[in-house]
């Protein structure tokens, strides 16, 4: 069975439980459309991974196969704890990697493109990140881990990353020395100055506090969340191309291949010399993306969004037994789905309906 079949439910329902706890407190940590558009760009991701882990599965075995080094026990538990320690090294890499070169951004950004941190953030993955990340674990294959190893860690190294999405955990002591916390990963999603390029952990803190990218959280000054180029839009398939877009609008706009290669190769933030700086970012005065929508709009949004949630856990039931041609017409026509949804939520029609 694909464990991610049972990741649906049980996120659904840990974000049912923080709707209780937070309501429950008195304080408000969802908004509807952003809550919506999480959990259709965790389907598009899914829809899209599931095909595109063939890459990374068929990479890692052919490796192994022929470099693999070590025959390791499976039977032996200190096996899977090393393997975790380091898939999650790289892990980090990755992770530091996808925010401090450009390209490698455009597939990540879209898990920061919330303007709100909750549970159901978590669902922001992308969906173009398989092209790439395979490589960093190609160690772990050369070292001669068994690909059930890799699957196996690889997948509780993200579903941990689940529960530190929430604003109503707060500091848990000594173990935000060594551990991935809601704490310190509020601050990987703010946009304050203090928050950038830190906290790339996925269980362990260890690495950021080792190579100088640990930040604390401070009381002082409340994390905001988001991206200084905010996504402006409920659409997930937008959401996962759109700094694609905006990378190719920069090389064509930019003299010199110096220059070009830099908008693709460079940090997110750079600009060629004699650009316009970019505005200060100031938290204070940060308005979050919303858009009108009348209440017929919102329940469409949320039957429209049981129903994609209902076709995924299908496809995920049923994809190993289906051919690449199945396969594709239900993955293609989801992400067609998706977008139409995308396109309605922020329809002028839609809007001025609101408004009346």
């Amino acid at each position: 069975m694909n464990p991610f079949l049972l990741v649906v439910p049980v996120s659904l329902l840990m974000i049912t439980v923080e709707l209780f706890v937070a309501h429950r407190r008195g304080v408000q940590v969802y908004r509807l459309k952003d809550s919506i558009t999480s959990l259709n760009i965790g389907a598009t991701s899914q829809f899209v991974i599931t095909l595109g882990a063939f890459i990374s599965v068929s990479m890692y075995t052919l490796i192994l196969e022929k470099f693999g080094a070590f025959v390791w026990d499976t039977a032996n538990p200190l096996t899977w704890v090393l393997a975790l320690v380091l898939y999650d090294f790289f892990y980090y890499w990755v992770h530091r990697t996808g925010h401090e070169v450009n390209f490698f951004w455009a597939s990540h950004v879209i898990h920061h493109s919330s303007e709100e941190f909750n549970l159901s953030t978590a669902m922001r993955q992308s969906a173009t990140g398989f092209y790439f990340k395979w490589v960093f674990y190609i160690p772990l294959a050369l070292l001669g881990f068994p690909l059930k190893v890799f699957l196996a860690v690889g997948f509780i190294d993200l579903v941990y990353q689940i529960w530190v999405h929430t604003r109503l955990v707060g500091r848990l002591g000594f173990l935000e020395w060594f551990l991935v916390t809601p704490s310190n990963h509020r601050v990987h999603h703010g946009q304050n100055e203090y928050c950038l390029d830190k906290n790339y952990g996925g269980i362990f803190s260890v690495w950021d506090r080792l190579f100088g990218t640990y930040a604390d959280e401070r009381e002082s000054e409340p994390v905001v969340y988001g991206v200084r180029k905010p996504l402006h839009s409920w659409n997930p398939i937008w959401g996962n191309v759109n700094h694609y877009v905006l990378i190719w609008r920069a090389v064509r706009s930019t003299p010199g291949w110096r220059n070009k290669l830099m908008c693709i190769f460079a940090g997110p933030s750079w600009q060629p010399s004699g650009a316009t700086p970019l505005p200060e970012f100031v938290p204070a005065q940060f308005e979050r993306f919303d858009t009108p929508a009348p209440a017929w709009m919102l329940w469409l949004g949320l039957i429209t969004c049981a129903f994609g949630m209902l076709v995924l856990s299908y496809y995920l039931a049923v994809q190993k037994n289906l051919g690449t041609g199945p396969s594709l017409a239900i993955a293609t026509g989801a992400l067609l789905f998706y977008f139409v949804v995308g396109l309605l939520w922020q329809s002028p029609r839609v809007q001025k309906a609101a408004h009346v």
